[in-house]
C-alpha cells in the first residue's frame, strides 16, 4: 500500500501562524506609513483633483455661499464683489463648520462666534487661533471648480465631522 503523509497541525501550532500572521501585517503597515510619510506624494492639479462645485448662477454675491466637501474636508465658496473665494468650512478652534450664509458681511462660526473676513479667511474676532485655509477655485465654462489647498498645514490639523456638514 501507498505510504500516506498525515499533516497534523495542534492548535497550538495554529495559534503561532494567525500570531505570525498578524505580526508580518503589522509590520508591514507600519513600514508602509513610515515610506508614505518620508516620501511623500507630489500633489499637481490635474482633472481628476478638481472637484466640480457648482455653477456661476447658483451662487449670489455676497449674501450666501456653498457649502461643499473637498477631498474629505468641508469648504465654502462665496462669491464676493472682488470674485470667487473659497475656504475651508471648519472653524479653526474647535472644528465646528461655520455658517455658509454670512452675519453682517463676516463668516460666522456658530459654536463660539468666531468671525472671519470672506475675502482673506483673516481671523476677525472670537477665540479661533487661526484663518480659515484657503482653496484655489476656477471658473470654466460657467462652472466653478476647486482646485487645491493652499494652506495644507491647516487642512492636516483640522478635524471633519461628517455628521455637522
Amino acid at each position: 500500500m501507498a505510504d500516506r503523509i498525515a499533516l497534523t497541525i495542534t492548535r497550538r501550532k495554529l495559534t503561532e501562524i494567525l500570531m505570525g500572521l498578524v505580526a508580518l501585517f503589522l509590520t508591514v503597515s507600519v513600514v508602509a506609513a513610515i515610506l508614505k510619510y518620508l516620501w511623500p506624494q507630489t500633489s499637481s492639479v490635474s482633472e481628476a483633483s478638481m472637484v466640480r462645485i457648482t455653477a456661476v448662477d447658483d451662487v449670489p454675491v455676497g449674501i450666501t455661499g456653498k457649502p461643499f466637501v473637498f477631498h474629505g474636508k468641508a469648504a465654502l465658496l462665496l462669491h464676493m464683489p472682488a470674485g470667487f473665494r473659497c475656504f475651508g468650512a471648519v472653524c479653526t478652534h474647535l472644528g465646528c463648520i461655520v455658517n455658509s450664509k454670512l452675519d453682517d458681511g463676516d463668516i460666522l462660526c456658530p459654536c463660539h462666534l468666531s468671525r472671519f473676513d470672506p475675502n482673506t479667511g483673516a481671523v476677525i474676532s472670537g477665540p479661533a487661533p487661526s484663518r480659515l485655509p484657503t482653496i484655489d477655485v476656477e471658473v470654466r465654462e460657467g462652472t466653478i471648480y476647486a482646485l487645491k489647498w493652499k494652506d495644507l498645514a491647516y487642512v492636516i490639523s483640522i478635524p471633519f465631522y461628517a455628521g455637522a456638514a
